[in-house]
């Protein structure tokens, strides 16, 4: 019993760390593997046509402590590519940046009604070109849960990371509501919000919003000597899973980007700090976005535990 009790627990983690789309309350998903792209953007008054592709590959592991206490291990691989093709010349011109991120944690159960979790989340953000501690950031998230019912549960918190353009801290507020046996509404602002039916044991769909904003360590070219890459990708999604069988399922999503910036900054152009999607004191120079927005489409498998069996 205490083993499901701590599982049931890490959804809302599991909801905001990495976006998860399992059910609210009776499963958990183990391990993702999926690819998101992003094909034909244009660029305005330049015959360039760039293209985004994204590998991911994550897997974590609960290990209940006790009836109180749960520990977390979560280990995600990323890999994006960014494909800038000329129509004139014929040529192209690739830009590759990864982030391998470890997700060490612990979530406390206070009492009945209230649990907080508490992760420490280290990442290498980088093009893997003479790696050195510049390309280390360490980040954090604080999240409390509070639960007025069976069907309601605020969220709330704190998410904290060293990015290369400056520190960013993302006050989190939320809540995880079953309107009714298939609708469900769920949201940690301003990071997610997503609407869903589960239409049946094997069918779920509905729509979503994802916010992500990061910093890659990126090699030396002819302009800089220190450059990173600042990524600001905002998607809003149709979505629908279907079960394969043996607690696997295939998930896809359609949709498109929203102020979507990809830009290249010397390490030395920094923000005093970012709170939420504001940034502080910003006085960097204007630069163009590599990528622009325009239509992503996303297919991937997940292995998915339930709860309720």
């Amino acid at each position: 019993m205490s083993y499901i009790y701590g599982m049931r627990h890490l959804i809302i983690f599991f909801l905001f760390t990495i976006g998860s789309t399992a059910f609210a309350q009776n499963s958990i998903d183990l391990a993702n593997i999926y690819w998101r792209t992003s094909p034909g953007n244009s660029v305005e008054d330049l015959n360039l046509k760039r293209n985004f592709n994204m590998y991911v590959a994550d897997a974590k592991l609960p290990i209940v402590l006790n009836d109180d206490n749960l520990f977390i291990l979560g280990l995600e691989y990323q890999h994006n590519t960014i494909t800038i093709q000329d129509d004139v010349f014929g040529g192209a011109l690739d830009y590759e940046f990864a982030s391998t991120m470890l997700q060490l944690g612990l979530e406390h159960k206070w009492n009945a009604k209230h649990k907080m979790l508490f992760m420490a989340i280290p990442r290498f953000n980088t093009d893997f070109s003479d790696v050195n501690l510049s390309h280390f950031q360490l980040g954090g998230l604080a999240l409390g849960t509070t639960s007025l019912s069976e069907k309601f549960d605020w969220k709330y918190g704190l998410y904290y990371n060293g990015e290369l353009f400056g520190p960013m801290f993302v006050p989190l507020f939320g809540f995880n509501w079953a309107i009714n046996d298939k609708w469900r509404l769920k949201t940690v602002i301003p990071i997610n919000l997503e609407l869903s039916c589960q239409a049946s044991d094997w069918f779920r769909g509905g729509l979503r919003f994802d916010g992500v904003n990061g910093s890659y360590k990126i090699s030396p070219s002819i302009f800089s000597s220190d450059q990173h890459l600042d990524k600001a990708d905002n998607n809003v999604w149709a979505f629908t899973e279907f079960n394969l069988g043996k607690n696997i399922w295939f998930h896809l999503k359609a949709g498109a980007s929203v102020l979507r910036k990809y830009r290249f900054y010397d390490d030395s152009d920094k923000l005093d700090f970012k709170l939420g999607p504001v940034n502080i004191g910003d006085d960097r120079p204007t630069t163009n976005s590599l990528i622009e927005n325009g239509w992503s489409f996303e297919a991937r498998f997940i292995y998915r535990l339930p709860l309720d069996k």
